[in-house]
This record gives C-alpha cells, structure tokens and sequence, in this order.
C-alpha cells in the first residue's frame, strides 16, 4: 500500500509539473510574441533605443535563467521517470522476492525521502518562476507605459522636425564639445585631486623637516657656540703654554748647565753623585716636556713647519735606537729590518716620532726585556713598526691615544706622561701625507706603526 501511495504522489507530481511546463511554454510563446511587438516598437522609436535595449538585456538574462529553470525541470521528470521505473521494478521484485523486501523497503525510504525533497526543490523554484513572472509582467507594464510616452513624444518631434534637425545638429556639435570638455575636466579633476594629494603630503613633509631643520639649527647653534667657546678656551691654553714653556726655558738652560758643571766635577765616588744624576734625568724630562708643549701650541696654530731634504732613512732609525738605548740599559732594540732608501722628508721630526715611540714601548714593559722596529717598502711607502711586550691597551682606549693630554685611566697613576708625546708624533707623520696604525693586546703588548708616501 505504502509503494501504491507513493506511485500515486508521483504521478500526481509529474502532472503538476507537466502543467508547469505548459504554462511555462505558454510564457515563453508570449514573451517571444512580445519580443517581437518590441523589436518592432524598438526600429519605430529611435530616441528609446537604448533604454530599450538595456530592458531587452535584462529580459534575455531571465529568459537565460528560465531555460536553465527549464532544463532542470526536464532533468528532473526525466528522473523522476527513472525512478518511478525503478519504483515499478522494485514492486514486481518485491512480490517474488519476500526476503529482500526489508533492504528494498529501506532503499525506497531513502528514495521516497530524496523526492520529498526534490519536489521541495521544485516548489521553491516553481515560487522563484512565479516572482519572475511577476517581474517580467512589471516590466512590460513599465515599457508599455514607456511605449505610450514615447508615441506621445514622437508626435511631438514629428511638429518639430524642422527645427530639432537645426538644433540637432548644433546640439550634436555642443554634445561632442561638452563630452570633450567633460573627459578633460575629469581629467583635470583626477590630475587636481592628485596634486592636492601630493600636496598634502609635501606640505606635511614641509613641516616635519622644518621642525627638523628648527631642530638641527638649535643644535648646530648650540655646537658653534660650545666649538667657539672650546676654541677660546683651547687658545687661552696654548697662549698659556707657550709663555709658560718660554718662561721655564731660560731658567731650565740654566739649570741644565749647572748640573753639567756638577756632574763634571763630582767623583762618581761621592755621595751626592746620584743626587746630581737623578737631577739631570729630571732636567731632561722637564725639558722634554717644555718641548712638547711648544710642539703643540705650533700645531694649534698651524705654524709647525718641515725642514724638507732628502736624508738616507737608515740613519734615521740607527739615530733614534742609539739615543734611547743609551739611556736605557734594561731593554735590547733590535732592528729587525730597514728601508735601504734615500728618503725625502724632516729627518729631525721622523726621529722625534721614533724617538717617542721607543721611549713608549720601553715605558709601558718593564718586565720585558725586548724592543723590536721593523722598517719595510710596501708598495710606495715607507712602514716602520715599534713593537713591545708590555702591558698592552684596551680597544676601548686605542681611538682616543692620539688625542691630546689623553692617558688610559688603567695605567696614568703608574708610568709618568701627561699625554702629548703621540699627539705630536701623529701630527708630525700626517705634516708627511703618513698615516699611523696601532696594534695591541692587553697583556701581550703593542705595535705602533706609521706608513710614509715615497713621492
């Protein structure tokens, strides 16, 4: 009973949709009735063409989406046709065959579940055809409404033919003008509408470097004045230097001599030799010092000068090794190597640079024993080397050993210096177009070293 009952709503169901499908062939023999009284309507109004044809657009999308709708109809008798044999089938099968009659139930549960749910399916796209339906009947409402008016207007152009083929004309001209002048303003507009864009931007960029600059100049203000007070400062210095140096000179000449004197008429056997030694070791150390400060004050003031003459550059270092080695018996200065060259330079200051250098490395070893200078061409230059075994320098202080006055804070309480003697030897080399380079390790000693121009 249940299989018969379900026969019977398929064949009810395929009816209803057999009445859809006439009433949808009815729908489409009136709309392609009424396609063809517009496209008649279409050629008669001129001016209304391309409403017209955008309203033919939208009715050729809905006719596009009915003959989808159509065709999924059509699929779908044809399987309710193929399911309604299997239904048939299925009968016959399951009068002969009782055993299997419970699986097949199942299988037309599930069956009858899925026509359930197709004829759902149909429905809502039998309600969505309706809604259309009901669109395209508006639709043709509106056109003929829009039909009458434009009969009403053609009546009206007819009395003004003469006249609107004159202004026609003109107005076509005006039209072209007014569509040119319409794209160049658009342009205009977007090329306007970009440059207030950019505008802005630049105008915000105007005023973040402005604050910048506002910045900058407040701060290049603050630095001129600390650099300018720092130069009055740096000059009342050396002023102050140079008159002390000069000033101490006359009496330390003195000093010096009568210490010589001294020195020639002592016995080395007195007591008071020593003293007088000691004293002379001093003179030397003050006079070096007032040396240095009078090398300094001439670099600040630029007056340092070049004694320029070509001199044989081994006389330069045997002359700097054999001045501190006499007046130092604890440390051997071995000359690894020498330029066999003549060089063209002040002999005078490149010893002051060696003589200083040594002085250094023997100052900062004391529990070494050893010295080496090394003299090499490389490839137009002159280099020379002083490398110690000594205490050895901080990378941190290494950039600043060239500045004036500057000791390392590790070792100033422990050697004597004030801190002039590389500030000097760096100018002296750099007077040479020479450059200087250091090497060090802390407790492994250092390697000073400066590069000579050969031209």
């Amino acid at each position: 009973m249940d299989i018969k009952h379900l026969s019977d709503q398929l064949i009810i169901a395929n009816q209803e949709k057999a009445k859809l499908e006439a009433e949808l062939i009815l729908a489409n023999i009136e709309l392609d009735f009424q396609n063809e009284e517009k496209s008649k309507r279409a050629k008669e109004l001129i001016a209304a063409n391309k409403e017209l044809d955008f309203q033919n657009e939208e009715k050729a999308k809905r006719a596009a989406e009915l003959i989808i709708a159509n065709k999924e109809l059509v699929f779908q008798n044809s399987e309710k046709e193929k399911r309604a044999a299997e239904l048939i089938i299925a009968y016959t099968q399951l009068e002969l065959q009782n055993r299997e009659r419970e699986k097949r139930a199942a299988e037309l549960i599930l069956a009858s579940t899925e026509l359930i749910f197709q004829n759902q399916e149909k429905e809502k796209r039998a309600a969505e055809l309706i809604i259309a339906n009901k669109e395209l009947i508006f639709q043709n409402e509106e056109k003929e409404k829009r039909a009458a008016e434009l009969v009403i207007a053609n009546k009206e152009l007819i009395f003004q033919t003469k006249e609107k083929g004159k202004r026609a004309a003109e107005l076509i001209l005006a039209n072209i003008e007014l569509d040119f002048q319409d794209e160049e303003k658009e342009k205009r507009a977007a090329e306007l509408i970009i440059a207030l864009k950019e505008l802005g931007f630049q105008d915000e960029e105007k005023g973040k470097r402005a604050a910048e600059l506002i910045i900058a100049n407040r701060e290049l203000l603050v630095q001129k004045l600390e650099k300018e007070r720092r130069a009055a400062a740096e000059a009342k210095k050396d002023e102050f230097f140079n008159m002390v140096s000069h000033e101490f000179k006359t009496p330390l000449t003195n000093i010096k001599a009568i210490n010589q004197l001294l020195e020639k008429t002592t016995s080395k056997t007195d007591k008071n030799y020593p003293f007088i030694l000691n004293a002379n070791h001093s003179v030397k150390r003050l006079e070096k010092l007032i040396e240095d400060l009078l090398d300094v004050t001439k670099i600040n003031s630029g007056q340092i000068d070049l004694n320029i003459a070509s001199f044989y550059f081994p006389d330069a270092l045997t002359n700097s090794i054999a001045n501190i080695q006499m007046i130092s018996n604890k440390h051997e200065i071995r000359l690894e190597n020498f330029a066999n060259i003549l060089y063209i330079g002040d002999q005078f200051r490149i010893e002051q640079v060696l003589i200083n250098l040594l002085t250094n490395a023997i100052k900062y070893s004391p529990d070494a024993n050893q010295v080496l200078v090394i003299a090499e061409l490389e490839a137009k230059h002159v280099v020379v080397k002083v490398q110690d075994f000594g205490v050895g320098i901080a990378k941190k202080d290494i950039d600043q050993l060239f500045q004036r006055f500057y000791r390392v804070s590790e070792t100033a309480m422990l050697f004597q210096g004030v801190g002039l003697g590389l500030f000097i030897a760096a100018e002296i080399v750099k007077k040479h177009k020479g450059t200087f380079s250091v090497e060090s390790e802390q407790g492994k000693g250092s390697s000073f070293g400066f590069r000579l121009p050969l031209s």
